[in-house]
Parts: structure tokens; sequence; C-alpha cells
């Protein structure tokens, strides 16, 4: 009797405790872990902003291939949905609430049930690299089991936080570089150019003898070139026609002769991606600044956009050494 009645008191004792203490409890938590990736910030920042790529690196999405996913409003930043049913990681959604590009990437995450939590991603460049941090941060935790888990969380969490981390570093550290991209403001350019519309396969020859004719032009006037060479391109349609107009920037207005015409190239407000490589490769500059630009939420303007050739053939053997900036005019 003795012994059921120390039992008792001991059971009684530790029910005592397990109600007193979640009263000193917090009724928050977070926990967060971070990871150094060689890569740029925009690259790493990619792969979160859009909620559909998570099921390349994600603990949880990897975790159950059986889970049932759906994606609701736009495909990146603000106002991205995912709501997904798991037999193992139970049932949930997620919505992106705040996003600066490269920067900061904030989600609310809803169990239903179970609660809410704020999941925050930070992006801080390092050198050749980024510190990609990732943090889950829960309050408003419920008295007693609530407060439970929140003072378990760091040690529930870590190991699935250092999963993806690491994970997400393989997928980034694996995906091409990112070009650099920038916002300047140009000033129009006066410039003398040949204009004409080509097939694709035509365009290298007719790049060649338009820079050829436009610089002997200038050798017998004793024109001076100003800037880098150019070309500008109005259209790409690699099954038809492509309008282009390669030229020279040079100082003031000057005379045309026969194809040869002076052109003011527009000022404004553009994106710049600095590109070093082969020509061949350089849609990649384009579809950065098409990336970049949804990243931002830009408009590019009803402008042609243009290359310009700073280091090219003429000058350097190596293609891999080949510097072009592309420009896209933007609203």
């Amino acid at each position: 009797m003795r012994v059921l009645k120390f039992i008792g008191f001991v059971l009684l004792f530790l029910v005592v405790v397990a109600l007193v203490l979640p009263l000193i409890m917090p009724d928050h938590a977070e926990t967060s872990q971070h990871i150094s990736i060689r890569a740029k910030a925009q690259t790493a920042f990619r792969q979160v902003n859009s909620l559909k790529n998570w099921q390349k690196w994600s603990p949880f999405e990897l975790g159950d291939t059986n889970m049932v996913s759906s994606y609701e409003g736009p495909e990146q930043g603000v106002g991205s949905k995912h709501v997904w049913t798991s037999k193992t990681m139970g049932d949930g959604s997620m919505v992106i609430i705040s996003s600066q590009p490269y920067k900061m990437i904030q989600s609310e995450l809803d169990f239903g049930s179970s609660g809410k939590a704020l999941d925050e991603w930070t992006f801080t460049p390092k050198g050749d690299s980024v510190v990609v941090s990732w943090s889950l941060k829960v309050s408003e935790l419920s008295y007693p089991f609530g407060k439970y888990f929140g003072f378990f969380l760091e040690s529930l969490m870590k190991p699935m936080q250092e999963k993806g981390l690491q994970k997400l570093k393989e997928v980034v550290e694996a995906s091409p570089e990112s070009v650099h991209i920038e916002e300047l403001e140009i000033e129009p350019q006066p410039c003398l150019t040949i204009f004409d519309s080509v097939k694709l396969f035509d365009m290298g020859q007719f790049m060649e003898k338009s820079m050829h004719d436009l610089g002997k032009y200038m050798n017998r006037h004793k024109i001076e070139t100003v800037a880098p060479v150019f070309t500008m391109f109005y259209n790409w349609d690699p099954d038809g026609y492509i309008k282009m107009r390669p030229g020279f920037p040079v100082l003031g207005e000057q005379k045309e002769s026969g194809n040869i015409e002076y052109y003011v190239r527009p000022g404004g407000k553009v994106l710049v991606a600095t590109y070093m490589g082969p020509y061949e490769d350089i849609g990649k500059a384009h579809e950065d600044i098409d990336a970049y630009s949804r990243d931002f939420n830009l408009e590019f303007a009803e402008l042609p956009v243009f290359e310009e050739y700073v280091v090219g053939m003429d000058t350097e053997p190596d293609p891999q050494k080949w510097l072009t900036k592309v420009y896209y005019y933007v609203k």
C-alpha cells in the first residue's frame, strides 16, 4: 500500500511539474541554420522564391514522394502558394508574403489545427559565395503542448534544415553561373549604322560586311568611334527575318551615304548584362535579364535590344575572353 501511495505521489508530482513548467516557458520559439554556397545570391534566391523549385531540394518534399501538391498564384514571389497533403509530413500550405530580391524571403506556414509559423530566408553575399540562412519562427504557442513543441523545436527541425540546405547547395552549385545584371541610365548616343532584315543563317555574314563597310566609310571621312561597336535587334524570329542595326557610336551628327544611316541610339533606363564567353552562348545573358526583370517586377520598354561588343574576335583570339554587354530598355 505504501508503495502504491509513493507511486501515486510521484505521478502527481510529475503531472504538476508538467503543467507548471509551460507557465514559465516562452510562447514563441525559433530555429535557424545557415550554409555557404559558392554562387551568386540571385541563383540561390531563385531556387527559394519559386515554390515549385522546392521539389528539387526540400527535405519535406523529398521525404515523401507520395506528397500531393498544388500551386496557386504567381510562379514566384509574393502571393505564390503551395498547398500539400501528406501522410508522413502532415497537411498544410505555404504562401510567400515578402520577397526582397537577392536579400530576403518570408513565407507563412499554415498547418491547420496545428497552428502557423513564419519561414524566413536571407541571402548574404560573401566574396564569391553567398551565405544562405533558413529560419523557422513560431509564436502564440498554446498551453501546455504548444509550449513543449516550442521547447523541442530546435532539436526537431535542425536535422531537417541542415539536410535541406545541403541539398540546396548541391542544386545551386550545379546550376549555370548567373550573369551580372545592373540597372543604369544611359544617354542618347549618335551613331552611324546600317539597317536591314536578314535570315538567321545570314546574320554573321551581314554583321561582318556591315562593320567592314562602316569602318571603311569612317576611315575615308576621318570619323572616330567613341564607344564599342554594337548591334540593335528589333525582333527575334529564328524561322523568319530578323531586323538588325549594326553600328559605330560617333561624336555628333554625321553625313549619310547610301545604306549608311545617321542614327541616335535612345537613352533611358536599361538593364545591362555583362557576359564573358563565346558569342554562341550569349543567350544566357538574355535569359538572366529576363529573370531579373521578373524578380524585380520590371517591364521592358518597346525599344530594340542591343548588344555591345567590348572585346571580340578582332582583338582577342580566345572566345572565352570575349566580353559582351547586353542592354534592355525598361519602363
